[in-house]
């Protein structure tokens, strides 16, 4: 089993008989290991309101494992507004707590949420990755702090699980135990390229392919680049 960790968001459909879809670079990669076979456990926190109920749903029409996913009723679940003809965003239902557009709080810019995303901290891990006990590769696909990031390197060792962390372009490389492999973002991926690869590379070391391998088997075609470990 694959857990790959970091929180999603939310697209409201432009037609309001449509499902909602999950988004974000977790779901990416989760996508990419499901598509290639493999089981996956996302491990996240979303808001405790509609839109994290929807997300949800979301992630089980994506055959997506979510027993992990944590709720934090102290902030929103991010929603990305998709454009009308119009050009005009769809948003969830509005209610007091909308802002001067109209759009609930925390919606606006273009889909890059207003307020952080609900923080991953190093005991919301422990606690989650307790629950998913039989896991081979474990997928980093957001930042962490120095202490989160701590807390799953010690996780792999225990349970001899692959690891994979995915930092941004550019980014300051972690410190990563010496079988780690580290994976730099490319700067721009606006069709998902990039984390799908990287969940077929995870699905590959499930499948027990070394990691040579493994890239090998992910990196034809595809926008992301290995880093030293």
């Amino acid at each position: 089993m694959i857990v790959v960790i970091g929180s999603p968001s939310i697209v409201v459909p432009a037609d309001p008989g449509r499902r909602s879809m999950a988004a974000g670079r977790s779901i990416e990669v989760a996508h990419g290991a499901t598509a290639a076979g493999a089981q996956v456990q996302l491990v996240g926190k979303v808001g405790d309101d509609p839109a994290g109920d929807a997300l949800l749903l979301a992630l089980a029409d994506f055959g997506i494992g979510h027993v992990a996913i944590l709720r934090d009723p102290a902030r929103r679940t991010p929603v990305v507004p998709v454009a009308t003809a119009d050009d005009e965003a769809i948003l969830p239902d509005a209610d007091e707590d909308e802002d001067e557009t109209g759009a609930p709080a925390g919606s606006a810019n273009g889909g890059v949420p207003d307020e952080p995303l609900p923080t991953i901290d190093a005991g919301d891990l422990d606690l989650a990755l307790g629950y998913l006990p039989d896991h081979s590769v474990v997928v980093v696909a957001e930042r962490l702090d120095p202490d989160a990031l701590a807390v799953v390197a010690a996780d792999c060792s225990y349970v001899a699980a692959a690891l994979v962390v995915i930092v941004e372009p550019g980014g300051e490389p972690p410190d990563l135990p010496s079988g780690a492999t580290l994976l730099e973002a490319p700067r721009s991926d606006p069709d998902g390229l990039f984390g799908r690869t990287v969940g077929h590379f995870a699905a590959a070391l499930d499948r027990g392919m070394s990691g040579d391998e493994a890239l090998a088997a992910a990196a034809a075609g595809a926008g992301w680049q290995p880093t030293a470990g």
